[in-house]
């Protein structure tokens, strides 16, 4: 295991920043069960999630920080173990995944998806609410 590898919270695999996810559950009482893991591996509870190839990007990273600021967070140790675990992607310029966003851009593309092919089904570009929560 290298020293930025990304670990899935319920395989404990290495998971890369392209495919992992970032899901949570957001109720009325605030924001709690924070996991990184792989899209199979989503919590069924989980009411929003974010991809991580999008967190990588500079502008997205803090979006989601600054979002969680001011909420309520039962137990905010697995958020703060998947920002520490994040920033070494966000915060490294030659980073693999920042590399991939630019060159993505470039084309006019989807970071992630190789430029001409269609990405991957169901796949979405944003923090998104799963289910019927609120």
């Amino acid at each position: 295991m290298a020293e930025y590898d990304l670990i899935c919270d319920v395989c404990h695999a290495i998971v890369t920043p392209a495919v992992a996810i970032v899901s949570w559950v957001a109720d009325a009482r605030g924001e709690r069960g924070f996991a990184l893991t792989h899209p199979e591996h989503v919590p069924e509870a989980a009411t929003q999630r974010a991809e991580v190839r999008l967190l990588v990007g500079p502008n997205e990273y803090l979006r989601f920080v600054s979002e969680r600021l001011g909420r309520a967070i039962a137990d905010p140790e697995p958020l703060r173990a998947i920002v520490w675990g994040l920033a070494p992607f966000v915060m490294r310029p030659d980073s693999t995944a920042e590399m991939d966003a630019l060159r993505a851009a470039s084309f006019g593309e989807r970071p992630g998806v190789k430029p001409g092919t269609k990405p991957v089904a169901g796949a979405t570009t944003r923090t998104t609410q799963v289910g019927g929560g609120k």
